[in-house]
């Protein structure tokens, strides 16, 4: 299974158009983070991880100016939380190599 970051944009376009690109999103995640997860374990990642995306996308709505285009604050804001959120997928990326790496 592909990363995300791997896909062109064309066939995310069409994951979204078909209403599974978070959905997509997961499946990777959950296949490369907790390969071995039971059904139960799935299911809860997977509300987890859809709330995640709803409550980014409210945060993301409420924060943004109010207007037809970006703006100098839009953009700002959007780099901020977007650095964040990589700060911590650099950390969980190391995390996850250093407890796979051979001994």
């Amino acid at each position: 299974m592909p990363s995300i970051d791997k896909m062109t944009r064309t066939k995310l376009r069409k994951l979204a158009r078909r209403g599974k690109l978070i959905d997509e999103c997961f499946n990777v995640f959950a296949a490369h983070v907790y390969p071995g997860a039971g059904p139960d374990q799935m299911h809860e990642m997977r509300v987890c991880f859809f709330a995640g995306a709803a409550e980014l996308f409210a945060v993301m709505n409420a924060g943004m100016d109010d207007g037809l285009s970006e703006t100098d604050g839009d953009l700002k804001f959007m780099e901020q939380w977007v650095d964040e959120i990589e700060r911590f997928h650099r950390k969980t990326m190391a995390t996850m190599n250093a407890n796979t790496s051979p001994q």
